[in-house]
């Protein structure tokens, strides 16, 4: 019973997570199964975990959204620590001050984003390093979230331009440890497919 509970509640902040970054609409995605397969590597667990996303949009209008969660660690990685608890420190800006009000301005304004510029957010960090990058046939523009009152900390985020991705395809936050950058946390689109309905 204890497990039961304690996988529902997962799933549901998992649930939240992935709603708070879903930078497309449900109305974007055509008639058919998009699936989007997704890596996620976390410094608490030693092997890669897996995420598959499938939307299914039908002609009467109505959604399916399937979510498979793959993870691999001890008993004790797989009760507290995993993707879960990563995305629930993305949804606070990876520790950082970003706020999710300047996370979504950057996703609702990723279109007009211009490579090799910089952009102020409103709690004075910066998106820098914006370049276009293409991430699982994937069209992205990408950027280095930056924030001077913590140096030690940055989160690189892609937002998709081409296609529509259910959550951002890529995010990687990275702490500075003895002089390197550290990756902590990261999630990645690695395959992205479409079948007709």
């Amino acid at each position: 019973m204890k497990t039961g509970v304690v996988g529902v509640t997962l799933a549901s902040v998992l649930a939240a997570g992935l709603g708070a970054f879903g930078q497309a609409n449900l109305q974007s995605f055509p008639a058919g199964t998009t699936t989007m397969v997704f890596h996620i590597v976390t410094e608490d667990l030693s092997e890669p975990q897996l995420l598959e996303l499938h939307v299914v949009g039908r002609a009467d209008g109505t959604y399916t959204v399937r979510m498979v969660l793959e993870a691999t660690g001890t008993a004790d990685q797989m009760s507290a620590f995993g993707f879960v608890f990563g995305a629930a420190g993305f949804m606070y800006g990876g520790g950082q001050d970003v706020g999710l009000a300047a996370l979504q301005t950057l996703m609702d304004q990723r279109r007009r984003l211009q490579e090799g510029q910089e952009y102020t957010l409103p709690s004075g960090a910066t998106f820098t390093d914006v370049s276009w990058v293409t991430i699982a046939g994937v069209e992205c523009v990408e950027g280095s979230i930056v924030d001077p009152r913590n140096p030690d900390s940055r989160t690189t985020i892609a937002f998709s331009l081409s296609h529509p991705v259910y959550t951002v395809p890529r995010v990687r936050m990275e702490r500075l440890r003895d002089g390197r950058w550290e990756t902590v946390f990261s999630m990645e689109l690695v395959e992205y497919a479409f079948v007709g309905g």
